[in-house]
Order: structure tokens, then sequence, then C-alpha cells
């Protein structure tokens, strides 16, 4: 049997900048598949983003529609690199992939994002068999964090670091920042994780994460990828966990 693949498809609403799932992208069987979500799932989903303004995907029209296909549904397909591009072989490699990544595996990735677009392929926080939640991501707002140039020195692969929650972030009263052990602040979680980890916190657990790879030159975006693991604490029931799009390993 072959193991479901699945991201979540996230609009992000420009005025509250609040993220919608809209929708789920799955892989399994060699087949690829689309869904709309629906309020039954929980708090923002479709039914939420179309009350803010968001429009139904012209390549998807029939929100009650399961959209099946052999190959990546073209509106998604174009937002992952060409592999006839010339530096196709070196987007890869910034990207921590190897030359047989697969189009869902890059999708995640580069998150599907487009300049003026308020579209994001997101990978979900999985419950897995050891009942912890897991995930991994590029660190964010590293080039917006004065970092020295050579603010990888000291930094290694398997390295642990530490998260802090900044609830006074005018940005993001969700904030959640990533520091090394010795205090050097790299940057934070990316903003659509970050409901979920700083209620993760606040509700006891303690989160792991750990760098898995280091590209200093690859472009800030992709700059240190980190895995993510946390308990799950007793007080946080299923209403919440749906909240932080929490998907039950297969």
């Amino acid at each position: 049997m072959n193991k479901i693949k699945t991201l979540l498809v996230v609009w992000q609403d420009e005025i509250s900048r609040t993220f919608y799932t809209i929708g789920i992208l799955s892989y399994y069987n060699k087949n690829y598949e689309f869904t709309y979500t629906s309020t039954k799932q929980g708090e923002r989903k479709l039914g939420d983003a179309l009350k803010q303004g968001y429009m139904i995907h012209p390549a998807f029209p029939e929100t009650d529609k399961v959209y099946r296909s052999k190959n990546l549904f073209p509106a998604f397909e174009r937002r992952i690199p060409s592999p006839d591009r010339l530096d196709f072989e070196d987007i890869l490699y910034d990207l921590d992939l190897d030359k047989d990544a697969s189009k869902m595996a890059i999708l995640q990735a580069t998150r599907g994002r487009l300049a003026n677009d308020s579209y994001s392929f997101e990978q979900p926080l999985r419950k897995e068999k050891d009942e912890k939640l897991h995930s991994s991501f590029f660190i964010h707002g590293m080039r917006y964090n004065n970092l020295s140039e050579n603010w990888d020195s000291g930094l290694t692969e398997n390295m642990l670091l530490k998260l802090k929650l900044e609830p006074e972030n005018r940005i993001d009263k969700n904030a959640v920042a990533i520091y090394t052990m010795d205090e050097k602040k790299l940057g934070y979680v990316p903003a659509f994780y970050s409901q979920a980890v700083f209620s993760l916190i606040k509700n006891g657990a303690l989160p792991t994460i750990r760098i898995i790879n280091i590209n200093e030159k690859s472009h800030p975006h992709w700059w240190v990828k980190v895995s993510f693991e946390s308990d799950i604490p007793l007080n946080i029931g299923p209403e919440s966990l749906e909240l932080m799009s929490v998907i039950q390993s297969a």
C-alpha cells in the first residue's frame, strides 16, 4: 500500500492576514486528488474563507466534487519549477531535495508561492504512531533579522534549537521565535504554524526543534530547514487539533 502524501491548500486574507485551509491536495496510488474543505471539518475552512471574500478557484468550480487526475493539476503544476529549467537541479539542491524528488515534495518545499499571490501549500502537522505531532519547515524571516555575514558559524545539522513566544509581536500576536541554545535569534516559525505552536507551548507542550539542513548559499527562504516534534497536552481537545490542521498519519 502506498503512503498518502497530503498538503493543505491555504488561502490568506490580505486584509486580516488570517489563513484559511480551503482544500486538501493528496497523492495516493499514483493519483492526485483535490477536495475542498467544509465547515464540518472545523474553523477557518472554505465556508469561512468565502465569507471573507475568497473566490472559488476557476479550475475547481464545484465545491462538493472530488477532483482526481493521473497528473498534477495544471493549476498547481505551474507553481513548481519546470524540469526544463537549466538551474532545476540547483533549485532542488537549495531545497535539500534529490534529483528524483516528486512533484508533491517540490510543492511542499517551495510552498507553491507565486508573486502577488494568496495561495500556499503547507505540510500539515501529522499525528504519528508515537502520538506526537511532527512536521518540518524552513525558518522564516532570517534575512530580516540583522544576522551577521557569518550567521551560519556554529550551526550544525542535528543541532537542537529552542522556541520563544512573542505575544507582544506587532505583526503576529502568536509569533514564535527560534533561537540557538546560546541565545542567537535566527528567525521565526512560519506564520501558518505559529498559532498551533503558540497554543501547544501555552498549554504546556515542550516541542523539540532541530536543524536538519543548512544551505547558506541558497535563497534566504531556504537557509535553514528544521524538524519539529511535539507532545500533545492532555487539555487540548479534538477541536483545537482541527484548528491546527492536524492530520492523522496513515
